[in-house]
């Protein structure tokens, strides 16, 4: 039942490109060979992975399953070349930030134009990632400054946690709900709700909240980026509640902004190796990073009252 590596790139590269034909031109096979290896697959699994009408290809629930399971390996093999990219990259000018894309959306541009209008003699480096792959990112120690939603044990780094604010609710300018200051949990009671995927740590925490109100929500769609559920919320998916970051960099947009009256405190979390050559940047970094979150607070404030 064991797969090879072969087996598992021809799985892979259907399921991501959606055909044979295509898998074929991505893997520089052919399509009845990669058509054969997928047959082989199957024999070998037990199971079928694809649906087959004429040309087409629908996978299977198991498909599904398996692909969760193989996109993981791919995210190590990835995290692998990345590391070994910052390292060969690696030269006193560049400044390495890991993020999980809510600060690379938002904040990070800000502290930037900040720093640059400094004039401080540094080339930037922002690398996007999931909070699950930040945690890796961290061990390979090529980078000078993490930024995650969450504080986690790591003996070579040094960290701290900023403040931002409290999570806003998020819902389409012209929304019935937007007359009002402030809104209860009771006032989600039965309204399309866009979350934020299963591991995100800040949907715990809101679905305690709601659990606690004895309020249900109708699930409207799940996504991973605050951006995303701001872009989902202005189409009319639902509504939602995000990180203050986020709001204030959305404020005056398609959306509007209301407190939660239940308090969701929001933290920025941050992490940089001890010894650095660049420990002189990443404190001046972080300095600016607390005066623009202070500024982008100040500015969503404006836009948090009908």
């Amino acid at each position: 039942m064991k797969l090879n590596q072969r087996q598992i790139d021809v799985f892979n590269s259907v399921m991501v490109n959606k055909s044979i034909t295509a898998a074929a031109a991505k893997l520089g096979s052919s399509q009845p060979t990669v058509s054969r290896e997928i047959r082989e697959i199957e024999g070998r699994l037990g199971f079928d992975l694809f649906l087959r009408f004429g040309k087409r290809l629908t996978p299977t629930q198991q498909a599904i399953l398996l692909h969760e399971v193989v996109l993981r390996s791919f995210v190590g093999l990835d995290e692998i070349s990345r590391a070994a990219l910052a390292i060969r990259v690696h030269n006193a000018a560049n400044f390495r930030i890991a993020s999980i894309p809510a600060y690379a959306e938002s904040i990070i541009p800000r502290v930037i134009q900040r720093f640059v209008g400094a004039r401080q003699p540094v080339h930037f480096s922002i690398h996007s990632h999931e909070e699950p792959s930040l945690r890796h990112e961290m061990t390979t120690q090529v980078f000078d400054l993490c930024m995650a939603e969450n504080l986690f044990e790591r003996e070579s780094a040094e960290s701290e946690s900023i403040f931002v604010g409290d999570m806003v609710c998020v819902l389409p300018q012209g929304h019935p709900l937007v007359a009002r200051a402030e809104l209860t949990p009771s006032d989600f009671s039965g309204q399309p709700f866009v979350y934020f995927s299963q591991n995100d740590p800040y949907r715990h925490r809101l679905d305690t909240v709601f659990h606690d109100a004895n309020v249900s929500r109708d699930y409207a769609a799940e996504t991973t980026t605050a951006a995303s559920v701001c872009a989902m919320v202005a189409a009319g998916v639902g509504l939602s509640v995000i990180n203050p970051l986020t709001a204030a960099g959305h404020a005056g947009g398609p959306v509007a902004f209301r407190r939660l009256s239940v308090p969701v405190p929001y933290r920025l979390a941050l992490w940089h190796p001890p010894r650095s050559t660049r420990l002189v940047q990443v404190r001046r970094f972080i300095s600016i990073l607390h005066e623009v979150a202070l500024e982008m607070a100040s500015d969503l404030e404006r836009h948090l009252s009908p």
